[in-house]
């Protein structure tokens, strides 16, 4: 799993296509399956004017340099950009496979606050068969919403892959989400995040991070411009849902009623 932590020039297609480029001439090939992950809309940022100015990304040039890194590297690239329908604008993640081709799309269904002013919500969770690894997807608010990855984990996600924008001062919100849905759900989530600054004057922090079954960080959490590349084992969520039943021990039952006492 390598994690591309970069900034990015709002509205900027070309710049920061350059720039991933260049962070990957570092990229080192790990065993088996193979995942390149980019931030929340890594391509165009947020600054919602550039949205009508240089029109769809997906499908357009953020799909062509998705599908184009996955096949120059063999793996799986991951990544969102502008999807427009019907005068509507999503933010909407791509997952290319090795081929070349798209494996699929993911439309975020929680857009933040003011982003519902441009944004529509998706309404439709995913998870893709990659090569044996059964992997869900979300994009960044939505990993405040821990419903979403228990859905994904019992429907059998091995991986849960977040690209984000989280700004300043939420890193620790961030670093406890992040492991918090591993441990609950004990699977791997591999969550990106952009450094840098915003138009707005936000800030991003970065922690790019890979978190094991067992809620272990596998990646060192920075806020550099750099490459993030870790492996995992899918067999070692068997051996933590073994040791730690939570999934054996689910009482539905028991969650369909509440009683309620005055005082």
């Amino acid at each position: 799993m390598t994690l591309v932590q970069m900034p990015c020039v709002e509205g900027n297609r070309e710049h920061n296509f350059s720039k991933a480029k260049l962070l990957l001439e570092q990229y080192k090939p790990g065993k088996g399956v193979r995942f390149i992950q980019f931030p929340e809309l890594f391509a165009i940022g947020f600054r919602h004017e550039d949205y009508h100015k240089e029109g769809s990304g997906v499908p357009g040039p953020t799909t062509d340099f998705l599908t184009a890194i996955a096949e120059k590297y063999e793996a799986y690239a991951i990544g969102t950009g502008i999807e427009s329908i019907n005068d509507k604008f999503y933010n909407t993640l791509v997952l290319a496979k090795p081929d070349g081709n798209v494996q699929g799309t993911y439309r975020k269904i929680h857009p933040f606050q003011e982003e519902r002013e441009v944004f529509k919500g998706g309404n439709t969770m995913a998870i893709f068969d990659c090569s044996g690894i059964m992997v869900g997807v979300q994009i960044c608010y939505d990993i405040r919403f821990p419903e979403i990855t228990r859905k994904l984990a019992l429907e059998g996600a091995d991986l849960v892959l977040v690209p984000a924008a989280f700004p300043d001062p939420r890193s620790e919100h961030w670093n406890t989400l992040v492991r918090a849905r591993a441990i609950e759900n004990q699977l791997y989530v591999a969550a990106t995040n952009r450094i840098g600054f915003g138009f707005d004057g936000k800030t991003y922090f970065g922690h790019s991070q890979v978190v094991d079954p067992w809620g272990v960080v596998l990646s060192r959490r920075n806020s550099e411009e750099r490459l993030l590349t870790t492996q995992g084992d899918t067999k070692m969520i068997e051996s933590v849902r073994s040791e730690i039943t939570c999934y054996a021990d689910i009482a539905p039952m028991g969650y369909s009623k509440i009683q309620r006492f005055k005082s």
